[in-house]
C-alpha cells in the first residue's frame, strides 16, 4: 500500500463538477480519467492505489494533482498547445465561398465550372492570397458546407449496341 496523500476536502462545487466530467458522455477520456483520479483520492485512496485504478502512471498522476490543488477543476483540463499561427484569416474563408459561389463566366473568366487547381489559379491573382493552397481551399470549403467533387466523364453514342459494348471493356 502506497504512502497516503494528504488530500483535502473537496467543496460541493467541486464535487459537482467532478461528476459532471464524469458522467458526461462528451468528455474526453484523458480528463474522465483524471477527473476519476481526483474522485478516488476524494474516497481516500491512496495516489498509488487511484493512479493504479485510473491506469496512470504514478509520476504523472502526482502531476494532475498539484495541478487539481493549484486550479482545481480546470487544471485538470489539456492546456492549449502550441502549433503555427494561422496564416489567413475568416475573411478568406468569406472570399472563397463567395468566388466559388459565383459562375466563373460572371466573373470574365472563358470556362463554365469551377477546378479546384482553376479556383486556386484565380485566388492567387487576388491580393494576400498569392500563396494559397488547395489544401487551404478545400479546407475552408468544408467549414463552409460546400465540397469539390472530382470530375466523371462521359461518353454517349448513337450505336445501338453501345450499352452492350460498354459493359464488355
Amino acid at each position: 500500500m502506497g504512502r497516503a496523500l494528504c488530500f483535502p476536502d473537496l467543496s460541493g462545487k467541486q464535487l459537482v463538477e467532478l461528476q459532471r466530467l464524469l458522467r458526461s458522455r462528451s468528455t474526453p477520456i484523458g480528463v474522465q480519467r483524471r477527473a476519476h483520479l481526483v474522485w478516488q483520492l476524494a474516497a481516500g485512496a491512496s495516489l498509488a492505489e487511484a493512479s493504479e485504478w485510473v491506469e496512470l502512471h504514478y509520476t504523472n498522476a502526482h502531476v494532475w494533482v498539484k495541478r487539481f490543488l493549484g486550479a482545481g477543476v480546470a487544471g485538470l483540463l489539456d492546456r492549449p498547445k502550441s502549433g503555427r499561427p494561422c496564416v489567413y484569416g475568416p475573411d478568406l474563408t468569406t472570399e472563397i465561398l463567395k468566388v466559388a459561389a459565383a459562375r466563373p463566366k460572371e466573373l470574365g473568366l472563358r470556362f463554365t465550372t469551377w477546378s479546384l487547381p482553376k479556383l486556386q489559379e484565380y485566388l492567387r491573382g487576388r491580393p494576400g492570397l498569392e500563396q494559397v493552397t488547395r489544401s487551404t481551399i478545400r479546407r475552408r470549403l468544408r467549414e463552409g458546407g460546400l465540397r469539390f467533387r472530382t470530375g466523371q466523364s462521359w461518353c454517349q453514342s448513337n450505336d445501338p449496341e453501345f450499352e452492350v459494348k460498354k459493359t464488355k471493356s
